[in-house]
């Protein structure tokens, strides 16, 4: 049975590295805006397309309309139907590193990476990467938790598959690279028409929102001339330089792009082509990369010093990321986001990010249940309903995939008892997504909704008999 549980309160308690091709890690099933080279479902390159949550759809682009997010709209509006855009940003990434780009999670919380690579992409011997099917590396999206992060150490400085191609929904192998990736694009927005958002969730979004955006070289001549006028500044021309475009509070149109910041203000030359994209408008802080591997995959820029100077994003013994994450010599990261959460200790503070994804916990007594499944949970509005999806994905060990069970159990923050038997599903060893994701929903009654209230998803994965019993980490999530 597969229930939605309006609200709590019994117990039951019934277990790591998950099986090549399977999906893990905090951000399996959850929505994320993408944009896929060349465009898809006849769609321009700039097209923005949401993923919603969940596996197999294909993502859904946005509605017609003066106030869509949907860069393509913007662009076609300002008289530039045809450019070939490299990466976007809403502004809202959290650049996770101090002056001198080493990675630095913040205190007592953590952070995560959320990238893709440019077709072609062959990767490290044994790296994730190079385990993902070749056609398929450019339609994937990958996650790395950063190390030193306050969350269970076997999760730490780890790369897993979010999203395959297939559980994006993009067409068949070698048809689609995604090359535009931002989560916060998609935190408390309508599921159903995309436009909305989810009520009292506007307190967490920007007064004014922006889309910060890049154009290939190949596309600079299609640029309008006007977009780069800035004051005492000549025309020049670069795929380094980025362009912004603000959302006005009363029509919700989006205004011309200009530029935000040119080549030379990030210490680039002209002729670079920046083609991946995280941006914090509040600091104005960025990670980004380059086409071509002449610099490092993955660079941090403080346009605010006095002389801007890009540097490799490097680990505390500096080993770059581009690196830690299985990166080839020659293979070239295309889009990025990274995120906090903003839980500290297990707490809550007012997120878009903390509110919509789940925080991976502790394990419940792993020397009885081994951690052998992959948990994850996110936020959902859909209908005038928010609720939460949790997934559970791979098989008890050591039985591998074959007949079994998934049973989810919820409890109140961090305690273990009470818990409900939430779900109790039969598997599905022939699911066409590897692993057999269970999902089950968990309503946000409105008098809790965005109040913080902790819940915890503890999910437990077993063969026919209940005789191998594995647990996921637990997720621990705000309502």
């Amino acid at each position: 049975m597969n229930r939605v549980v309006p609200f709590l309160v019994c117990p039951i308690f019934v277990s790591a590295v998950l099986a090549q091709g399977l999906s893990g890690g905090p951000l399996v099933g959850a929505a994320m805006a993408i944009g896929v080279q060349g465009g898809i479902n006849g769609a321009g390159d700039a097209a923005t397309h949401l993923h919603r949550n969940g596996f197999v759809q294909p993502p859904s682009p946005f509605p017609v309309g003066p106030t869509a997010p949907d860069l393509q709209q913007i662009l076609t509006l300002h008289g530039a139907a045809n450019l070939d855009i490299d990466d976007t940003s809403t502004g809202r990434d959290d650049i996770m590193v101090d002056p001198n780009g080493v990675i630095q999670p913040p205190p007592n919380g953590w952070g995560v990476f959320s990238f893709s690579f440019r077709d072609g992409a062959v990767g490290q011997p044994g790296s994730r990467l190079a385990q993902e099917p070749a056609a398929d590396r450019g339609a994937a999206v990958f996650s790395w938790i950063l190390p030193g992060s306050a969350l269970p150490a076997p999760l730490l400085g780890v790369v897993e598959r979010s999203h395959s191609r297939f559980e994006l929904g993009l067409p068949a192998a070698g048809a689609a690279d995604v090359d535009q990736l931002d989560v916060p694009l998609a935190l408390g927005r309508d599921q159903q028409g995309l436009l909305g958002t989810e009520p009292g969730f506007g307190g967490l979004l920007p007064l004014r929102p922006a889309i910060y955006f890049t154009v290939a070289n190949s596309s600079l001549q299609a640029v309008p001339t006007s977009w780069w006028a800035s004051p005492g500044v000549p025309m020049l021309r670069s795929g380094a330089t980025i362009f912004r475009t603000l959302q006005s509070p009363a029509s919700g149109q989006w205004s011309q792009p200009q530029v935000w910041k040119h080549f030379f203000e990030l210490g680039l030359s002209q002729s670079e082509d920046i083609d991946a994209l995280a941006l914090d408008d509040s600091s104005e802080l960025i990670i980004f990369s380059l086409v071509g591997n002449a610099r490092d995959q993955l660079l941090f820029v403080d346009p605010n010093t006095d002389v801007a100077t890009p540097q490799p994003v490097v680990k505390q013994d500096q080993t770059p990321v581009s690196q830690a994450v299985g990166s080839g010599g020659g293979d070239d990261i295309d889009a990025v986001c990274t995120l906090d959460p903003a839980v500290r200790g297990g707490l809550y503070f007012p997120d878009d990010f903390g509110t919509s994804c789940g925080t991976p916990r502790q394990p419940f007594q792993p020397a009885l249940y081994p951690v052998g499944a992959n948990a994850s949970a996110f936020r959902r509005f859909e209908n005038g309903v928010s609720s939460f999806d949790t997934w559970v994905l791979g098989w008890p060990s050591p039985t591998g995939r074959g007949p079994g069970w998934a049973v989810l159990l919820i409890t109140i923050g961090d305690t273990t008892t009470p818990a409900i038997t939430a779900s109790i599903q039969l598997r599905n060893p022939g699911s066409s997504v590897p692993g057999d994701p269970r999902l089950f929903t968990q309503s946000i009654p409105a008098p809790w909704g965005l109040s913080g209230l902790p819940l915890t998803f503890r999910w437990f994965v077993a063969d026919s008999s209940f005789t191998d019993l594995d647990q996921a980490y637990p997720i621990k999530v705000f309502l």
